[in-house]
């Protein structure tokens, strides 16, 4: 038997469902996600290496690995991994809006890449897919910039048939 009165748990029961709500309820905020991409191989043999990237996805933290990625909607542009000698910034991949959140990983597919020899360019066949695990969060109404330095295998470049091996060596969050 309850003892106190019928009003009582009327206002329990709505309080618990407010928390409830606002507990469960997904993030409606946005913030505004950057991805800098750097290649850390001088000009050499090699002069310039252009990828394009086809897709670009952050895994929400807290989710399984097969669920959880967020596709960003963001057309990126074709850059050069071989950075020239009076570049220090960063080519900027992507800026674009995201719910706001913690992502502890970005997946990114490349469609095409070229290499440019001398005077000839090398089509790559094949296009690999980049990884990386970090924990970035996005406040509302704020920045996180990601910055990835990226690696690659000059002798397969080179090689015959040519393919492109990439890693990433380093990844930096702010």
């Amino acid at each position: 038997m309850y003892l106190y009165p019928g009003w009582r748990r009327v206002i329990f029961v709505a309080v618990l469902v407010v928390v409830l709500v606002i507990a469960l309820t997904p993030s409606i905020t946005q913030g505004t996600i950057k991805l800098h991409i750097y290649g850390l191989t001088a000009q050499g043999v090699i002069d310039h290496l252009y990828v394009k990237f086809a897709n670009l996805q952050l895994h929400t933290y807290g989710f399984g690995f097969d669920a959880g990625w967020l596709n960003v909607t963001e057309t990126t542009p074709t850059i050069d991994l071989i950075p020239i000698a009076s570049q220090f910034l960063p080519q900027i991949v992507a800026s674009a809006q995201i719910t706001s959140g913690r992502y502890d990983a970005i997946r990114l597919v490349m469609t095409n890449s070229t290499a440019l020899v001398g005077s000839s360019r090398v089509s790559l066949s094949n296009t690999p897919t980049l990884n990386a695990n970090f924990m970035l969060p996005i406040p509302p109404n704020g920045f996180g910039d990601v910055l990835l330095l990226l690696s690659f295998d000059e002798s397969l470049v080179l090689a015959n048939p040519a393919v492109l091996s990439i890693q990433v060596v380093q990844t930096s969050v702010v």
